[in-house]
């Protein structure tokens, strides 16, 4: 998990409110987590997290970000250190780390602590914004979990050929006028099982720097929100 995050990001306001659901943001020390919280049934539909610390933070990072999501808010702040340090475990017999795992751990009981303070406010708002959203289409607003989810499934259930096309068509609108003007560009190499998008960079992008940073984040961020919310972009050589 620490050698290669699926959750490594963050969510913004915009991710948020464009959904329905609520941002809860926390930090501390060297981990920050960002949850999508469905503010009708307090169910977490997507989390990312970012690490400033070593291996261990990022495992943790990882662990609990891909244990959330689909979990009530309650249940998700309620893990305990031996808890996660079991699930990382490679064997039951052999502890996960070499350090005691109070140690390597110390910041989740804080962190959980700072999510359930952050998702208070965070949710208040969310459902006066949709109050206002069902007053002005005159209609109460569905689960956001309930119709994200459904969204999700329908994704994955669509033909390969045409997840690529959609994913083409975002590229093309969105994503590769940018790069052309840098003098780059990228190629979709293969979709694996509709949520693994691996591509080729071209021209100038191949030797530059934000091409693993800023730029393969914008892509990704993009196409999360438009298309499929667990999208993984990953560059391949040939």
């Amino acid at each position: 998990m620490a050698q290669s995050p699926k959750h490594r990001g963050a969510f913004f306001t915009e991710d948020a409110s464009t959904k329905d659901l609520a941002l809860a943001t926390a930090k501390y020390k060297d981990i920050k987590v960002y949850w999508l919280i469905d503010p009708q049934s307090d169910l977490i539909y997507d989390a990312k997290f970012f690490s400033y610390g070593g291996p261990g933070s990022v495992a943790l990072g990882e662990m609990l970000c891909t244990l959330a999501k689909g979990m009530k808010v309650e249940s998700a702040t309620a893990f305990t250190i031996p808890q996660i340090e079991a699930l990382l475990r490679d064997d039951a017999s052999t502890p996960a780390t070499a350090a005691p795992a109070e140690e390597v751990f110390a910041s989740l009981p804080p962190l959980l602590g700072a999510v359930r303070d952050a998702y208070t406010p965070a949710k208040a708002l969310a459902l006066a914004t949709i109050a206002m959203k069902a007053k002005t289409d005159g209609a109460p607003r569905r689960s956001a979990f309930e119709a994200l989810t459904e969204a999700d499934k329908a994704w994955l259930a669509k033909p390969k050929e045409e997840q690529i096309s959609a994913i083409e068509t975002i590229i093309d609108k969105d994503i590769r006028p940018g790069l052309n003007m840098d003098g780059g560009d990228m190629h979709i190499r293969d979709l694996e099982n509709g949520e693994r998008l691996l591509i080729k960079w071209q021209g100038a992008c191949g030797g530059c720097a934000s091409s693993t940073g800023a730029t393969l984040s914008y892509i990704e961020d993009s196409l999360r929100r438009q298309v499929f919310s667990g999208m993984q972009v990953v560059p391949v050589e040939e």
